[in-house]
C-alpha cells in the first residue's frame, strides 16, 4: 500500500511540475532568451540581455465548444530542438541566401493541442498545432501584450473591416491610447529601454489576419469576424465589401496549424532592416518551374497617359498609347508595361474598351521582349476568375494587379492563396493592391512579387501623406514584412515649399536623388514608375540611372538610419554595389563607410546627389564619377530638405 501511495503522489507532484512548468530557449547568439509559462494560462516572456523586453499573457483559443489549450489540459511532452539552415529564395528580395537559424520548442497538450514556439537571434514567433479531428469553430484567438509604462507604438490606426491598409503611421504612447484603439500590422513597439519589438504574421492562411487592440493595460489581438453580409448593390470597386462581421473568427477543419504571430527584436531600428522572419515562416515554395517568374520594372499608365506629349496619337487607353509606353519599356530595358483600371469593356475582364486591340498590343510587346501586366478588381476577378486567365492567356499577358480587396477575414485571405495558385497555372505574377500586408505568401508562391499595404506615390495625388518623414519611416516597418510596390523615381519632384496635390500629374516631395535614391531604399522585385514617359525621356541621364538599378539583391547592407529621419544601406547584385540614403525634411549630413566593399577591390563610383540649389529647386541635382574607391574609405553625404544620395559601385 505504502508503494501505491507513493506511486499516487509522484503523479499528482509530477503533474503539477508539468502544469506550472516553465521550459525556457535561448537563441542562437545566445543574447535573447524565451521564457514559457503554463500556469492557469500559457504566457512568455522575452529578455534581451536579462533585460525583460515584453510579456504575452493569457495565450488561448476560444473555440464555440471548449478553449484550447483547455483549461484542464496538462502539458503531455515537450520537446526542443535547434536548426540551422540556409535558405535560398527564388526571388532574391534582399539577398541571396537566408540564413535559417531557430532554437525551437513545442509543449504538447492532454487535450490534443500544440504550441510550438521559434526563438531566432532577431525575435521569436508562436503558433497552434491542432491535432484534433474534425471541424471547429473558432470565436476569438487572444493573446495579450504588456509592456512598460514608457513603450511607444508606432502603426496604422484604423477601425474599418473593409480597409485599404493605406493610413500613415502614427506615433503614440500605449499608456495614453484610448480603449478599443486598434490597427492593422505590422506595428512597431519601442520600449522604454528603447529596444526594438515588430509585430507581423505569417502563414496566414485559412485564418483572419490579426490586428492589435488596446485593452486596459496594453495590447491585445482583434480580428474581423466572418462576413455576415455583402455591398451588392456597389459597384466593381466595392462590391465585395463586407456589410457586417460575424461573432466567429474562422470555421476551420483539423488537423492543422494556424498562422505564425512574428514579434522581430532589435537593440537599434537598423536591426530590422535585414529582418527575414516572415519570409522564413511561410510556407514551402508550391511551384515547381519558377523559371517563367520574372521581376522586373514596370511602365504604367494610370497617371502617364495624362502627361504624354509631342506624338501624333490622341493620349488616352487605346492601342496607339499602349504600343507607345511598350517602346518607353523597350528603351530603357524595362521588362512589363501595365495597363490600369479603365481597360475593359464593363465589367467583363474577357473584352477590351473599343479603340484597345490586346491581340495587337501583346504582339507589338513580344517583339519589343515587354510583357503586359492587366489591371482587375477584386470582386470582377473573384467571379471570374477562370475564364479571365484563360482570356489572359490567349492574348499572352503575364501578370495581374489585383485591386481593392480592402479586406482581411478568413473569405478575403483565402481569396490571396486561390489566386497565388491559379496564376501560377497560367504562368502570371501578381501584384495585390487594396491588399493587407505581406504574411510570407510569396514564399509558398514567389509568382506574388509585391503588394501595396501603404501609402505610395499615388497619394501626392490626394494629400500630403506621402512626404519623407514617410518615407524615412517604411523600411523600419511596412518593408520589414516583405516587398512594397510603393512606385519609385518621380522626376516630378517638389521642396516641401512648391509642394501641390494635382491627380493627374503627381508631384513627388523630396530631391531628384531622393526619389532615385528610393529605389533602393524602398525594396520590391516587381517596381514601377510613376510619371508619364516624356518626363523620363527629357531626363536621359537620370532615367537610365533609375531603370539600370536592380530589383533583386545578393546582399543588404544597413549603414546608418533612424526610423523617421534618416535611412543609408547599401546593396549588392552580383560584383556591383549600389549605396543609397533619403533623410526627412531635415538637412543631412552624415558619414558612411566602405567596408562592406571586397578587399583588394578597387571600385570606380558613379554618383547622383542633391544640387547646390535643391534646397530651392528639388529637379537639381549633380552626377559625379569618381575612381579609386577601396574598403575602408568612406564618403561625407550632404543631403537637403527631403534630399537624397545614391552611388553605383563597379569594379575598375
Amino acid at each position: 500500500m505504502k508503494r501505491i501511495y507513493f506511486i499516487l503522489v509522484f503523479f499528482i507532484l509530477w503533474g503539477v511540475c508539468l502544469r506550472a512548468s516553465v521550459s525556457k530557449i535561448v537563441s542562437p547568439d545566445g543574447r535573447l532568451a524565451l521564457h514559457i509559462f503554463v500556469e492557469k494560462e500559457v504566457s512568455v516572456e522575452l529578455f534581451a540581455d536579462n533585460l525583460t523586453i515584453f510579456r504575452i499573457e493569457n495565450i488561448r483559443l476560444e473555440t464555440e465548444e471548449r478553449v484550447i489549450p483547455s483549461e484542464k489540459a496538462r502539458v503531455k511532452r515537450i520537446r526542443k530542438r535547434a536548426v540551422d539552415n540556409l535558405v535560398q529564395p527564388v526571388i532574391k528580395e534582399k539577398q541571396a541566401e537566408i540564413p535559417d537559424k531557430y532554437n525551437e520548442v513545442t509543449i504538447e497538450f492532454t487535450d490534443n493541442s500544440k504550441l510550438e514556439f521559434r526563438l531566432y537571434s532577431d525575435g521569436f514567433a508562436y503558433r497552434y498545432i491542432l491535432d484534433l479531428p474534425g471541424e471547429l469553430r473558432i470565436k476569438n484567438d487572444i493573446a495579450n501584450f504588456l509592456f512598460d509604462e514608457n513603450a511607444i507604438l508606432t502603426y496604422q490606426k484604423d477601425n474599418n473591416p473593409n480597409s485599404d491598409y493605406e493610413k500613415p503611421y502614427l506615433t503614440t504612447s500605449i499608456h495614453d491610447m484610448e480603449i478599443n484603439d486598434m490597427g492593422n500590422l505590422p506595428a512597431l513597439v519601442k520600449s522604454g529601454a528603447g529596444k526594438f519589438i515588430l509585430f507581423m504574421e505569417a502563414d496566414s492562411k485559412d485564418y483572419p489576419v490579426m490586428w492589435i487592440k488596446k485593452r486596459q493595460e496594453g495590447l491585445t489581438t482583434h480580428y474581423w469576424g466572418v462576413p455576415t453580409g455583402y455591398n451588392e448593390k456597389g459597384n466593381r470597386f466595392n462590391r465585395k465589401s463586407t456589410t457586417g462581421n460575424g461573432d466567429f473568427i474562422a470555421d476551420i477543419k483539423a488537423p492543422r496549424s494556424l498562422p505564425w504571430k512574428v514579434f522581430a527584436f532589435a537593440d537599434k531600428e537598423i536591426g530590422l532592416l535585414t529582418n527575414q522572419m516572415v519570409y522564413l515562416l511561410g510556407d514551402e515554395c508550391k511551384i515547381a518551374d519558377t523559371s517563367w517568374i520574372r521581376p522586373g520594372w514596370v511602365t504604367f499608365d494610370w497617371w502617364s497617359r495624362r502627361g504624354i506629349y509631342n506624338v501624333d496619337f490622341k493620349a488616352g487607353i487605346n492601342t496607339e498609347t499602349a504600343k507607345y509606353m511598350v517602346d518607353f519599356a523597350h528603351d530603357f530595358n524595362m521588362n512589363y508595361f501595365m495597363l490600369d483600371d479603365g481597360w475593359t469593356l464593363g465589367e467583363d475582364l474577357t473584352q477590351t474598351i473599343p479603340g484597345l486591340n490586346m491581340e495587337e498590343v501583346v504582339s507589338h510587346a513580344r517583339s519589343k521582349n515587354v510583357d503586359l501586366i492587366l489591371w482587375v478588381p477584386y470582386a470582377l476577378f473573384d467571379e471570374q476568375m477562370d475564364k479571365a486567365l484563360e482570356q489572359f492567356q490567349r492574348w499572352g499577358i503575364k501578370g495581374v494587379k489585383i485591386d481593392f480587396i480592402n479586406r482581411s477575414d478568413q473569405e478575403a485571405v483565402n481569396f490571396y492563396w486561390k489566386a497565388a495558385e491559379k496564376c501560377a497555372q497560367y504562368k502570371m505574377i501578381i501584384n495585390f493592391h487594396g491588399a493587407y500586408r505581406p504574411d510570407g505568401l510569396r514564399r509558398a508562391y514567389p509568382n506574388v512579387l509585391t503588394r501595396e499595404a501603404l501609402i505610395e506615390f499615388e497619394y501626392n495625388g490626394i494629400n500630403g501623406w506621402d512626404n519623407p518623414d514617410h518615407h524615412c519611416t517604411l523600411p523600419f516597418i511596412r518593408n520589414v514584412a516583405g516587398p512594397m510596390d510603393y512606385i519609385p523615381g518621380t522626376m516630378n519632384n517638389a521642396t516641401k515649399q512648391d509642394f501641390r496635390v494635382n491627380g493627374d500629374k503627381p508631384m513627388g516631395q523630396g530631391t531628384r536623388a531622393h526619389s532615385i535614391a528610393m529605389a533602393v531604399v524602398m525594396q520590391s522585385p516587381l517596381q514601377m514608375v510613376p510619371d508619364a514617359q516624356p518626363l523620363y525621356y527629357n531626363n536621359m541621364e537620370c532615367t537610365r540611372f533609375l531603370a539600370g538599378i536592380p530589383v533583386e539583391w545578393d546582399e543588404t547592407v544597413p549603414l546608418d538610419a533612424r526610423i523617421g529621419d534618416y535611412v543609408a544601406l547599401a546593396r549588392r547584385r552580383g560584383r556591383v554595389w549600389y549605396v543609397a540614403a533619403i533623410t526627412d525634411w531635415d538637412p543631412r549630413n552624415i558619414s558612411i563607410n566602405f567596408d562592406f566593399l571586397e578587399p583588394g577591390k578597387v571600385y570606380v563610383m558613379e554618383v547622383i546627389k542633391d544640387g547646390v540649389n535643391a534646397d530651392k529647386t528639388a529637379v537639381d541635382y549633380k552626377r559625379e564619377r569618381k575612381r579609386g574607391i577601396r574598403r575602408g574609405d568612406s564618403v561625407a553625404i550632404e543631403m537637403v530638405s527631403g534630399g537624397g544620395w545614391i552611388a553605383k559601385l563597379e569594379e575598375e
